[in-house]
């Protein structure tokens, strides 16, 4: 019995860890996004 447990921990730690990437990595796009709009229309005014 604590082995099948430890499985289904395993598991849930997994997705966990899968999920805890997935939102870091919309995160990351999100602002990556957000600075690359913000350099496009920040850049004539810094040319000036």
């Amino acid at each position: 019995m604590p082995y099948l447990f430890y499985l289904a921990y395993g598991e849930g730690q997994s997705a966990t860890t899968a999920t805890g990437v997935f939102s870091g990595l919309i995160v990351f796009v999100i602002s990556c996004v957000i600075f690359g709009v913000f350099a496009y229309r920040s850049y004539p005014i810094d040319r000036q």
